[in-house]
């Protein structure tokens, strides 16, 4: 029965092709003892090679050293090759700041995707059931997940597959015992110190005897329907991120022309643009920039690993706090010179010249021996801009022309003897070129 539900689900989902070579994640577990003898009963028929793996965490002692040895006797039993990693994920866990949970996963992972390069291994085999299935959702749920996470674990993400996903821990256990199959149990399974173990021994229990006796399955079905939902509008926002998302920032009014649903997703893809995850990202930052964008220019939120979330100017902006102690630069440069400014990324040329080309650069009417500066804002600083009335103060201006906070000290002040020529490409009236003057061209490194 679970080998024709394994067939079905490996054909369905497409998770492995004739001719390819798995490795299996082998705890020692029912599941993955499971997945693996099933595999090994059907690698003639499927014609594919099987390969287990295993990492000692370091953590359980004894009991981890047992499981290992089972490993390996049972790997030898079946006449597959079994790779050991020993880790000490407690010390990683803590130089690293995370979970013992996640360092763990993270060098299963690492340890997997090693294997696959050195000995030309196409899939990455974890043996998550259905019941783990209804637990990641729930523990999703709980926690406060976008739509994304309640679509469950996938069958298939890359190089990884999951072939067992759709039988349940009691099809998995009958399978063992048919076979007549052994396996280690993990006692960290059995502590309900863990979020997955109370939802596993108390939750999962309580919501099948009082409310739906199938609801392993019923979660599982929704699921689905969820992340058919989430395809289509994942499909449907990759025409319109782009339009909306640009040079690291949100259009908010280009945001709100979509329907809530689309925003959310926009946002969504953008946090997992500046975080590269979604690990730790719930659905209540997602509505809280919402919210933010729903505001005035000016406010901002604070989000995990020191990162700000700022509504400027009808842009929502993500960046380190750091940002906001840029250093201060100045730098001499005379006419025939090229120079390099690090603070900016940008190299500098100044030369002489006697006509204006429409070529992007900044000319300046400024006589062959004047002193050159280049540098950020200071306090104080004031300028008579172009096509404006009057001096203004450098502070006022970068409000009035709605510069953000975060770009207004890496924006380069152009000095001649003292007294402030351009900001950016924005000229003082008092340094119009006429005849002849100076060219300044300023290019990304």
């Amino acid at each position: 029965m679970l080998l024709h539900l394994i067939r079905k689900t490996i054909k369905d989902y497409n998770l492995i092709s004739k001719g390819e070579s798995v490795l299996i994640g082998l705890s020692g577990g029912a599941d993955s003892v499971c997945v693996t003898h099933a595999l090994y009963t059907l690698a003639a028929e499927l014609d594919i090679k099987v390969y287990t793996a295993h990492v000692n965490h370091g953590i359980r002692g004894q009991e981890a050293i047992r499981d290992e040895n089972f490993v390996h006797h049972f790997s030898d039993a079946l006449g597959i090759k079994c790779f050991v990693r020993h880790a000490d994920i407690p010390r990683i866990a803590l130089e690293q700041g995370i979970s013992e949970e996640t360092a763990g996963r993270n060098v299963r992972y690492a340890f997997f995707d090693e294997l696959c390069r050195e000995h030309n291994i196409d899939k990455i085999v974890t043996a998550h059931n259905k019941n783990d299935n209804a637990e990641t959702i729930l523990m999703n749920f709980i926690r406060g997940s976008s739509v994304s996470g309640l679509c469950g674990i996938p069958y298939k993400r890359n190089n990884i597959i999951r072939p067992i996903l759709n039988a349940s821990r009691k099809d998995i256990e009958q399978y063992c015992k048919n076979s007549k199959l052994n396996y280690m149990t993990d006692s960290t399974n059995l502590e309900d110190g863990y979020t997955r173990n109370r939802i596993r021994h108390t939750l999962i229990p309580l919501i099948e005897k009082n409310f739906n006796p199938n609801f392993i399955n019923t979660i599982t079905d929704n699921s689905l329907i969820i992340d058919e939902y989430n395809r289509f509008v994942s499909k449907y926002t990759d025409d319109i991120y782009s339009k909306v998302v640009n040079n690291a920032y949100i259009d908010i009014s280009k945001l709100h022309q979509y329907d809530i649903i689309i925003q959310r997703e926009i946002v969504r893809r953008y946090l997992m643009s500046v975080y590269k995850t979604l690990d730790g990202i719930s659905s209540v930052y997602v509505r809280d920039i919402l919210f933010l964008s729903d505001n005035n220019s000016g406010t901002a939120i604070d989000l995990p690993d020191n990162i700000i979330i700022k509504n400027e100017y009808g842009k929502i902006i993500a960046e380190k706090k750091s940002q906001h102690s840029q250093k201060e630069f100045n730098y001499e440069i005379k006419i025939g010179e090229r120079i390099k400014i690090y603070e900016i990324s940008k190299k500098v040329t100044v030369d002489f010249v006697k006509e204006r080309r429409c070529d992007g650069a900044i000319y300046l009417g400024v006589n062959a021996a004047d002193g050159i500066n280049i540098r950020n804002r200071r306090a104080g600083d004031k300028f008579q801009p172009f096509g404006m009335n009057g001096s203004k103060k450098l502070k006022q201006y970068f409000i009035d022309e709605k510069i953000p906070k975060n770009e207004r000290d890496i924006i380069p002040i152009i000095e001649i003897n003292g007294m402030i020529a351009a900001v950016g490409d924005r000229i003082d009236r008092n340094f119009l070129f006429r005849d002849c003057g100076i060219r300044i061209e300023f290019i990304n490194m």
